[in-house]
């Protein structure tokens, strides 16, 4: 998250490149598989294992090195080819 004072403007940050080896899509919480590639906090990590929250339209995914976090809407992941 980027915090800015009132009126100051907000400048897009850019994405880091796509790993190596992978093929966007924009996939919904139940459509991620255990190896995709998100894009959280500036850096892609790798879907190391998931979990229902409870429906098929949330799910908690599970990094190496990072808290476990609910991805709750469609999103572009990464999936290796």
């Amino acid at each position: 998250m980027q915090y800015v004072q009132w009126g100051e403007p907000v400048v897009p940050q850019e994405s880091p490149p796509a790993p190596a080896g992978t093929v966007r899509t924009y996939s919904p919480p139940g459509d991620v598989h255990i190896g995709d590639f998100v894009l959280l906090d500036g850096q892609y990590e790798q879907i190391r294992d998931m979990r229902s929250a409870g429906t098929t339209s949330s799910r908690v995914l599970h990094f190496v090195g990072r808290p476990p976090w609910i991805m709750r809407e469609p999103r572009t992941v990464y999936r290796p080819i």
